[in-house]
């Protein structure tokens, strides 16, 4: 009985030689004669049963088609054809000369179709390729001393006082314990009336985070992510409830805003405020969308780090928040691709680490610095995961990436 696969072709690196037990199975089919062969195509029909028994198997499997007359000898993937429903209900191959003939060229792609291989119960290989991996950590600088000193104010009556002295008082400070802690100089006279200038007095940084003091621990990330507010302030904003930073709109641009950047690749891009869809009366935007990121300071083997979560907030007209945000950022995540996740992570890292120049002063008290990517002997390319994507969801992630400016 005909039955079971033929064989199993064992794939060797061909640089070094060695076998990792990695199969393709192979499923031979002879004819005499080419069904609806016009000279570039050719078709051959399985049976039901036989194609059941071969795209169910834990290993890829090919049909192999030989015609002996001619010597010609073409193959298909069983399991990457037939993802397709409507291929599956027709039960046709549809063989195409010079793309599908067995060649000794054909092992790189029987190598792809191993990797790219995942099915319940299989284990996908490495490949031998190199890759780096990006980090979304920022190394984080700040001075050796801090201040500190008493006051008879309330948090509430605090900034208040500094608003006496400066419209826009800074906001890098913290309130705890009837004490004013920070990192600027409390002898200022912008803290003259919120602090007891006798009692200033100076302790070094390293002494307070590391005490076994848990709540010393949460101030210094406390003032940690208000130094990081103060230094950001005048280009971005901040959402208190969802506790991220977002792009501004520029007014002059109807709310449209990109933001050119430079690092150690090159010269970047990137529209961090975009305009979506009409709204009802179709004269504007429908929404507005505005890159942003969560932050989340991390103590790592006795350094400070800064970890960058990319995502999106959304307005009506680029100031009001949208009541759709949750849904437009849903779908967002549905379509997103590793390249977008690294291209808004490569834009905030190119954002954080730039230093002051004649537009803009250095803010003094917070500074970050890039961590060069980890490489990463085996990698498994984007190609190969969206190979195995479902067709309709690949199609609709196309669509989407096309509307979303992603």
């Amino acid at each position: 009985m005909d039955t079971g696969i033929d064989g199993f072709i064992e794939l060797r690196d061909p640089e070094t030689g060695e076998v990792r037990a990695q199969f393709v199975a192979a499923q031979l089919k002879t004819v005499s004669t080419l069904a609806e062969d016009n000279g570039e195509t050719f078709t051959y029909r399985p049976e039901a049963r036989d194609l059941e028994h071969w795209y169910n198997a834990s290993v890829p499997v090919i049909l192999v088609v030989v015609q002996p007359t001619t010597e010609l000898i073409c193959w298909k993937s069983i399991q990457t054809y037939f993802q397709d429903p409507e291929r599956k209900r027709a039960r046709k191959v549809t063989f195409v000369r010079g793309e599908d003939e067995l060649t000794s060229g054909s092992a790189s792609k029987l190598a792809d179709l191993v990797a790219r291989f995942a099915r319940p119960g299989a284990v996908t290989p490495s490949m031998r390729v190199e890759e780096e991996l990006e980090i979304n950590l920022l190394r984080a600088s700040y001075p050796y001393r801090l201040n500190i000193a008493s006051t008879e104010l309330v948090p509430a009556q605090i900034s208040p006082a500094l608003k006496e002295v400066r419209d826009r008082p800074p906001i890098d400070w913290v309130y705890h314990d009837g004490r004013i802690v920070a990192f600027r100089d409390l002898d200022d006279p912008l803290f003259a009336r919120a602090c007891d200038r006798g009692s200033i007095d100076q302790i070094e940084t390293h002494d307070w985070v590391t005490s076994e003091n848990e709540v010393t621990k949460r101030l210094f990330v406390r003032l940690l992510s208000l130094c990081l507010g103060e230094r950001l302030r005048e280009r971005l904003m901040f959402d208190q409830g969802r506790r991220y930073h977002y792009f501004k709109s520029n007014p002059q641009k109807r709310g449209k805003r990109v933001y050119t950047f430079k690092d150690g690749r090159g010269e970047g891009k990137k529209t961090v405020v975009s305009l979506h869809g009409l709204n009802k009366t179709k004269d504007g935007a429908s929404y507005v969308r505005h890159a942003a990121f969560v932050p989340r300071f991390l103590e790592l083997d006795g350094e400070w780090f800064l970890a960058v979560e990319p995502t999106y907030h959304f307005t009506r007209d680029g100031f009001n928040e949208s009541p759709y945000g949750s849904d437009y950022l849903k779908r967002i995540k549905e379509i997103e691709r590793n390249s977008n996740v690294r291209g808004h992570v490569r834009m905030w890292r190119a954002l954080l680490t730039e230093s002051g120049d004649l537009l803009h002063d250095e803010y003094p008290f917070l500074s970050f610095e890039a961590l060069a990517p980890l490489p990463h002997a085996y990698g498994v390319p984007d190609e190969l995961w969206s190979n195995r994507e479902d067709p309709e969801m690949s199609k609709a992630r196309r669509a989407g990436q096309s509307e979303l400016d992603l």
